[in-house]
């Protein structure tokens, strides 16, 4: 997912520790996430991000609202809710902060977690699709 911000401002806001709000882009995290809902990123800080939360990132294609597949030996690994691949390593700073909720059409929808089993279970019917 991307957005229609300058990413330098976005990035900016999240590191001083302020939560952000601005519209998505892409259908990578379909259906969680659609095209052109408002997501509200909160900064991620120094915390541990776990597998199955949905975090926006800094990666090779600018800014990414993808799910944590694993994270570990500083590094974090995210793939798109719609996709069977998963996207390269990022370093542990690279990620900007946690999805918190989505609004689409004055509806607030949180974006919380997925454990192990719903990740696995998304997975397969994204197989099953294709």
């Amino acid at each position: 997912m991307t957005h229609d911000y300058p990413a330098e401002l976005i990035v900016d806001l999240l590191a001083r520790g302020h939560a952000v709000r601005f519209r998505a882009k892409g259908s990578s995290m379909h259906p969680v996430i659609r095209s052109d809902d408002y997501l509200h990123v909160e900064p991620i800080g120094e915390g541990e991000i776990e597998t199955g939360e949905v975090v926006l990132a800094f990666a090779e294609r600018g800014l990414t609202a993808h799910r944590v597949i694993r994270s570990g030996n500083g590094l974090v690994v995210t793939r798109g809710d719609n996709s069977l691949a998963a996207d390269a390593p990022l370093e542990r700073e690279a990620i900007l902060g946690r999805v918190a909720w989505v609004d689409r059409d004055g509806e607030q929808k949180p974006v919380g977690p997925l454990s192990a089993l719903e990740l696995a279970a998304r997975r397969i019917r994204l197989r099953i699709r294709r």
